[in-house]
């Protein structure tokens, strides 16, 4: 349900969202890559993915889900 006056986050802000909870389950990937790593992941993300989920973290564990394999090979490269 919608309530009338309520605005949707932009793009932006759920692109921050998503990326902030990468961030914090990257604790196994060294500092200096995390940031680094979390844009990579980020990247994976189809586009629409953006326009049609209410929060930022729900496009970030859409992309664990659907692209898994991906996102474990970007983590693992950048791990030690």
């Amino acid at each position: 349900m919608k309530i009338a006056g309520t605005k949707l986050p932009s793009r932006e802000a759920k692109m921050a969202d998503a990326r902030e909870m990468c961030l914090s389950r990257l604790r196994a990937v060294p500092r200096d890559k995390r940031e680094a790593v979390a844009d990579a992941i980020l990247a994976l993300a189809d586009p629409d993915w953006w326009e049609s989920r209410p929060k930022g973290t729900d496009v970030f564990l859409l992309i664990l889900e659907a692209r898994q394999k991906e996102a474990m090979r970007i983590i693992a490269a950048a791990t030690p």
